[in-house]
């Protein structure tokens, strides 16, 4: 991935305030010299968030989060640092320059290059979709009477008409000086070696709906098909849907539709709703479900589910009534299960759609099936074995097998024998069967080889930090930088305790600071492995330094760490020469002398300053 140059860094570091980007998650009162509010994270009635606006910096006690400006964007936003980093600058007009190198110029130009025409063409099929022509009209006509929908909705969304003729979209990005090479990669146009004068359009006569990426930004279209207005001639006329191609920044099975949208609203409250189609999701979004998302016109993908356990692990799937609607239900089950999703399936009536159901019957259908919804384990026995408890012994036998290869080498052995339970009851199985199932799935794992999921993003700081010398060191080398140095000088890396967090992170710095790559706090994140290391850090820089005199402060940890470097030695020597044999003279007065060597560093301990 391209990296930002760290000048752009540091300036939306400088001029966008934490206090504003959080304001709109949270209302924040001033307490002192920072602000307070509640948890944006987590559920909670006592406020414990807490922003240091003279830092930029935050910590939630609820949920051990702790981190800058970025780190609150990448965790409320679940995006990537480069991501949140590229949502700022655009949302506060802050232009942005990449390292050269970094992915190579050349590819960024060109990405950059890509998101502009998709930027343009938007707004050029948008204004299609608005013009005062018999095509627009009827086109318009389709979209409100045929299809139930609204011009607001229209707006809002962008959705815009490829006109059935001409070039004008290609000259117009012509004129704009885009490169030959991200015209022929954008996807937009039909295109060969003999140059851009041969580009033909990929799409026309089509309704035209944007495709976004997490950020907002066009990178795909979704073109459906006009009977009266899609040309006889259109190669992809037999399809009703037709995609934009894979592109350099469009990967259909690493994206969502309407995700950009839904991960705004997505709560504890409220999950995820999956339907099968763009069009499916609008109208979920028209009616105040919000969190609706979609495939790209294919089955959904493993990237894709990935992607939604970034925002939740609750997903709503109203699927389509018909056969395909439960085949695809049963193909994603075992994936979901696998991804650790929570799926519950809403029913729908056989040749009925998210899109019929609301235009029929309003928001109030939805919910009235929302209250008949299934299970996962439900929903698949109806699938596989319809007549429940009354479906012969074969019928029973072969459902429950299926279910069961779900769960092979499932993470976590409890969830699988709660629904595998589940399913014998349902089936109404002997408890003996189900047990001897269970035996064999027991094989090879126990609950203690479950991996909880994301638990470092929640870790806390022991109550008693302060009692370590290791801790005491890191706190004044990240609020007293001007004593960094002096810290790396006196400090030996014998004497710390890397296994511990905060001894490790320690020794990473110091070790950075005497090769004079430290540039202080403002780039400390590249130095950072996990969530568990940046809360950390970020824990620490949110709070005030407590020494009144830290150089002094300083000066008592090199001695602490000191003294207790000497005593272990002392130990390992002690064992060491309880255990030599007598006859081994040379081995012995080594020791012996080493051991006469520490004694005397105890007596005269060196002088750090």
């Amino acid at each position: 991935m391209p990296l930002i140059q760290r000048q752009c860094i540091e300036e939306i570091r400088q001029r966008v305030s934490l206090v504003d980007v959080a304001g709109t998650y949270v209302q924040l009162k001033r307490a002192g010299s920072q602000f307070r509010g509640l948890s944006p994270f987590s559920q909670e009635k006592s406020p414990s968030f807490f922003i240091h606006p003279e830092k930029n910096v935050f910590k939630c006690y609820s949920s051990g989060n702790a981190g800058d400006l970025f780190r609150f964007v990448q965790l409320k936003e679940n995006l990537t640092f480069n991501e949140a980093v590229e949502s700022l600058a655009k949302q506060y007009s802050i232009s942005l320059s990449y390292e050269e190198g970094s992915g190579t110029g050349e590819s960024m130009s060109l990405r950059k290059e890509l998101l502009s025409i998709h930027e343009l063409a938007t707004e050029y099929f948008h204004k299609a979709f608005l013009a005062d022509n018999p095509q627009a009209q009827s086109l318009r006509t389709y979209w409100q009477e045929e299809r139930g929908f609204t011009l607001e909705l229209a707006a809002e969304y962008k959705v815009g008409f490829a006109p059935t003729g001409g070039r004008n979209l290609l000259d117009g990005l012509q004129k704009k000086g885009f490169s030959e090479e991200a015209l022929m990669q954008c996807g937009l146009f039909y295109a060969n070696n003999r140059g851009a004068q041969s580009f033909k359009a990929r799409f026309r006569g089509r309704l035209m709906i944007p495709i976004r990426d997490v950020q907002g930004r066009v990178v795909a279209f979704t073109a459906r098909l006009l009977k009266d207005l899609t040309p006889k001639d259109d190669p992809t006329r037999e399809a009703k849907y037709v995609n934009s191609p894979e592109t350099p920044i469009f990967s259909k099975s690493n994206l969502l539709f309407g995700l950009e949208v839904a991960r705004k609203h997505v709560n504890e409250e409220t999950p995820l709703l999956l339907v099968e189609g763009q069009l499916d999701a609008l109208r979920c979004h028209s009616h105040g479900f919000l969190t609706a998302i979609a495939p790209q016109g294919t089955s959904v993908t493993e990237q894709q589910l990935v992607l939604m356990r970034r925002y939740t692990t609750r997903i709503d799937c109203i699927l389509d009534g018909d056969s395909a609607g439960q085949k695809a239900a049963m193909r994603l089950l075992p994936m979901a299960l696998k991804a650790g999703l929570s799926l519950k399936f809403i029913p729908l009536a056989p040749g009925q759609d998210p899109d019929t159901l609301l235009k029929e019957g309003g928001k109030e259908a939805l919910e009235t099936l929302n209250d008949k919804a299934l299970d996962a384990m439900e929903f698949a026995v109806k699938s596989l074995a319809p007549k429940g408890m009354s479906a012969s012994a074969d019928e029973k036998e072969r459902a429950f097998r299926t279910l069961f290869e779900f769960f092979q080498g499932s993470e976590s052995l409890t969830s699988a024998e709660i629904n595998l339970k589940k399913v014998g009851n349902l089936l109404g199985m002997y408890e003996y069967t189900v047990d001897k199932a269970l035996s064999h799935l027991r094989i090879g794992g126990n609950e203690n080889n479950t991996k909880p999921i994301n638990q470092e993003g929640v870790t806390q700081l022991p109550s008693s930090k302060l009692t370590t010398a290791e801790y005491q060191l890191l706190l004044v080398l990240l609020t007293h930088e001007e004593l960094a140095a002096t810290i790396a000088q006196h400090t030996n890396p014998e004497w710390i305790d890397t296994d511990c967090p905060h001894g490790s992170l320690l020794n990473r710095f110091i070790a950075e600071i005497k090769e004079d790559l430290w540039h202080g706090t403002e780039s400390i994140d590249e130095l950072l492995e996990t969530e568990k290391e940046h809360n950390i850090v970020y824990s620490i820089l949110a709070e005030e330094c407590p020494f009144r005199d830290p150089k002094r402060a300083v000066k008592q940890c090199l001695e602490a760490l000191h003294a207790t470097f000497v005593e272990n030695r002392k130990k390992e020597l002690s064992r060491k020469l309880s255990q030599t044999e007598s006859n081994d003279f040379d081995t012995l007065k080594q020791l012996q002398l080493e051991r006469i060597t520490l004694r005397n560093e105890l007596k005269n301990p060196p002088q750090f300053f």
